[in-house]
């Protein structure tokens, strides 16, 4: 019962804002994103080490309105395999097998709204709340042994971006976005444990991910810090088209139940349509 009325909450929040903004708008713009990540994790529910690992899948996908408010939905994914050490061969009923890597699944989807608040002849601010979600799938393995996780934040928070904007959209902008509240589900720290697997029970994706994220908790800056900041210099082609570059930072940290620190770089490319 407490999730469904946290989520209706933050849904009511959502719709609510997003109804308000609804004005006739002047700029639209579509862009896709690729480049390379790099990722530090230490999650203590799986492992005491620290997981070091550079990717080339990294994307992003932004719809942005520019107008009388700022409005942006923005999908980011990307993956790592990271190993402590070179793949090793392991005995398993008397046959030799390769040990694989861990497995990380990094996938968020955020919704901004904003408003200019200073503009100058050539500076900008542009500040507003923030409703996103931070999600983790992660498969830790070691040898013939391993063990599935997971790490979920609905958040609710604030963002500002600082920019130096040129001519129609283009220049360099400051982005950062602060989660204040978040409904928190994490691994439990037996790992598998007794409500772990009547979730999986269902041997459903979706309704197993309902499952844990029906367990989680809100949770405040006390017990999950999350920071998201982004530098992008944006240029026009022609009248429609556009590239870009950008370099992001995201930092997890989470107390409960056991210690998580995540720090997540990437640059990518992007090419950008007008309309």
């Amino acid at each position: 019962m407490k999730t469904k009325k946290f989520i209706l909450l933050l849904t009511f929040i959502f719709t609510g804002t997003l109804l308000f903004a609804v004005k006739p708008e002047k700029v639209r713009s579509l862009s896709l994103g690729l480049g390379l990540g790099q990722n530090s994790r230490q999650d203590l529910i799986f492992s005491p080490f620290v997981h070091h690992e550079f990717s080339l899948l990294n994307g992003t996908i932004n719809y942005s309105i520019h107008g009388r408010f700022f409005q942006q939905v923005k999908i980011g994914i990307a993956t790592f395999d990271p190993m402590l050490k070179e793949p090793y061969n392991y005995s398993e009923d008397g046959e030799v097998k390769t040990a694989a890597p861990h497995y990380l699944l990094y996938l968020d989807l955020d919704y901004l709204l904003g408003k200019k608040i200073k503009k100058t002849g050539k500076t900008d601010l542009t500040v507003g709340g923030m409703l996103g979600t931070n999600t983790q799938s992660l498969n830790y393995v070691y040898g013939r042994i391993g063990y599935f996780g997971y790490f979920s934040a609905i958040n609710l928070g604030m963002f500002g971006q600082f920019g130096i904007p040129t001519q129609n959209g283009n220049g360099v902008f400051f982005k950062l976005q602060l989660p204040f509240v978040s409904w928190l589900a994490r691994s439990p720290y037996l790992v598998n444990d007794d409500e772990f697997i009547e979730n999986i029970s269902s041997h459903s994706g979706i309704k197993t991910f309902f499952a844990f994220l029906k367990d989680g908790k809100p949770a405040t800056w006390n017990t999950v810090q999350q920071v998201d900041a982004e530098v992008k210099y944006l240029f026009s082609l022609t009248s429609k088209w556009g590239m870009g570059i950008s370099g992001a930072y995201e930092f997890t940290r989470a107390s409960q139940p056991r210690l998580l620190n995540s720090h997540r770089t990437s640059v990518n490319v992007s090419a950008t349509l007008k309309f």
